[in-house]
Formats: C-alpha cells, structure tokens, sequence
C-alpha cells in the first residue's frame, strides 16, 4: 500500500454482487471523489483474490453478503491476501451490530449501503486509509528491528509458536538457528558505532539472500540474530543451511570505508515430526548450541542434538 496525500487519486476495489447496490456506490463515489478516483468492481470474492494477485488498490469496499462468502470469511480472505489493504465493510442500516463486528475483526470503516451521501462515504474512505497507514506504522514498529528490517524477538518468538503449532498439524520439521558474530565488539571499539550499526545491516541483508522468502530472519539484541526454518524437507537440511550462512557472513564487509570481517558462530536446535518440544526449549536448546560453536576457534555451527553432557552442564550452569 503506498503512502497517500489528500491530493492522489484513489484506486477504489469494489466487491459487491447486486448491479443495482453497485450502481448507487458508484454515483455516490463520482460525487464524493470526483475526478480523484478508479473503480475497479467484481462480484464475488473469488473475482476479488484474483484482481488482488495482479493490482494493487487503494482501498477495498467489501458487500456483507456474496454468493461465495460465509460470515466474516471475506473479510478474513482480504486480509491474508492483501493484509496492507484498507477495507471499509458495506452492509445494511439495520445490520449496525454485524458493522461493529467487522471492525472487531479488523476493517478499518464500515458503510450503510442503504444511507450513502457523498460526505459520509468520503470521510469512511479517507479515515480508512489513514487508519490502516497508521496501524502499519505501529504493526512495524511494535515487530521489526528499526535497525535491520528483520524481526524483532517478540515476533520471532510468536512466528516460532506458530510454526510448531502447525508442525502438530502436519507432522514437518522446525528447526531455530541461534547466530552470534564473532568479532562485532572489535569493529565497534576499533571503528565506531556508526560502522558496528552499517555491520549489523549488511549482515542482516546477507543473511535474508540466503533464506527462503517465508523463513523468518530476526535480530534478538545486540550482535544476536535468530532463523526460523520450517517445511524442511528433512531435519538435516538445516545444517545446508547454517553452512551457507557461514559462507556469506565470513567475506568481508566495508563499513565507513573500511574493511571488516564479522565471522559467526551458529546453535542450532531441531524439532522433526517425532519430538514435542515447546518454542522456550527449543530457544534455550539453539542458545546452548551457539555458545558451544563459540568455543571453536573460527566459524562454526553445532547442532544441539551433538552436544556432549560435559558441554550441556557448562552452560547450564
């Protein structure tokens, strides 16, 4: 969703099944927005998922009731497609408790198709932008490192439960890499903070190229960076994993027109189709792991599942 003045036109998506209802929108948009908007309108929801995957929009008006819609699943669908997108619900003046409900669920606005004017309509769809640009300011804010656009722990951490709910669902594999870098500490005492804050963001980078685009990256704090890695298709693969991550972290990086070497070690915990563990062990079990990869003298990677009893009792302790 791009960021909008009160100047810009608005593309408008309009999902509404009766030609007569959708007719009386579009005059009442040509009143409110004249000359500052396109419509775009469909008649079912499947229509409305495939505009989506092609076009961007503005906004969405969402119908209560269409012909392949069964309470809010519409509105649910809207939002895992297109979850930046702005829907104001339409409904009827006597429906107002299903109206509040919607915004319950997370529409921006809502609309009585049978009491439109053109200066309600105008000020639902411009409220509704500016509603959702700022719920997208606070969403960013409240789950993403401002640093290095990766995610934050709190995020992680609910991204991880998520992953292993679905993995007792589907019997697949989870695995969480813990990262450490190894020589962040100097380039920060050497070079500055300005360079240790340029590290940090070209290490995030790096680190996503070498990710599928539905792993999840995070940085925990600090020099501290974390992967989710699930749908494996066999639990050995994380290690193919960590061993590129290594690759690319180990090359050389420029920060404040020097060159610096960061180096990481790298903990890494399992969960396969046949183990329950909770997202705190798994955690606590990728952070042990790392720890023992720090003892090697360069980078490196250790899978908890190898750790002997006499490297679990020193960091437990």
């Amino acid at each position: 969703m791009r960021i909008l003045s009160a100047d810009d036109k608005l593309d408008i998506l309009l999902i509404e099944d009766s030609v007569g209802d959708a007719i009386l929108i579009e005059r009442c948009l040509n009143e409110a927005l004249p000359g500052s908007h396109e419509l775009c309108r469909v008649a079912t929801l499947s229509e409305a998922l495939g505009v989506l995957d092609s076009r961007e929009f503005d906004i969405a008006l969402l119908d209560r009731s269409l012909p392949d819609v069964d309470g809010f699943s519409g509105l649910f669908s809207l939002q895992n497609i297109a979850p930046k997108l702005p829907i104001v619900f339409l409904t009827a003046y006597h429906d107002e408790h299903t109206a509040l409900e919607a915004i319950g669920h997370g529409a921006q606005d809502y609309l009585y198709k049978d009491k439109l004017d053109a200066h309600i309509a105008k000020r639902a769809i411009q409220y509704a932008v500016i509603r959702k640009q700022f719920e997208s300011v606070l969403i960013i804010q409240a789950n993403f490192d401002m640093l290095t656009g990766l995610a934050n722990r709190m995020f992680f951490e609910s991204r991880l439960d998520m992953a292993l709910a679905r993995k007792r669902r589907r019997d697949n594999n989870v695995a969480v890499l813990f990262l450490d870098l190894d020589h962040f500490k100097q380039v920060n005492d050497t070079l500055g903070h300005a360079a240790g804050d340029k590290l940090l963001q070209d290490v995030a980078k790096r680190l996503k190229s070498v990710l599928r685009p539905y792993d999840t990256a995070a940085r925990l704090g600090g020099d501290e960076f974390a992967v989710l890695l699930e749908g494996l298709p066999e639990i050995g693969h994380c290690a193919a994993v960590a061993r590129k991550i290594i690759e690319e972290l180990d090359t050389s990086f420029r920060a404040c027109k020097q060159t610096c070497n960061a180096g990481v070690s790298i903990g890494i915990a399992t969960c396969d189709e046949s183990q329950r563990w909770s997202s705190d062990e798994l955690m606590q079990q990728a952070d042990i792991a790392m720890y023992a990869a720090k003892a090697k003298p360069q980078s490196a990677y250790v899978l908890y599942e190898h750790l002997g009893q006499a490297e679990l009792k020193i960091r437990k302790a």
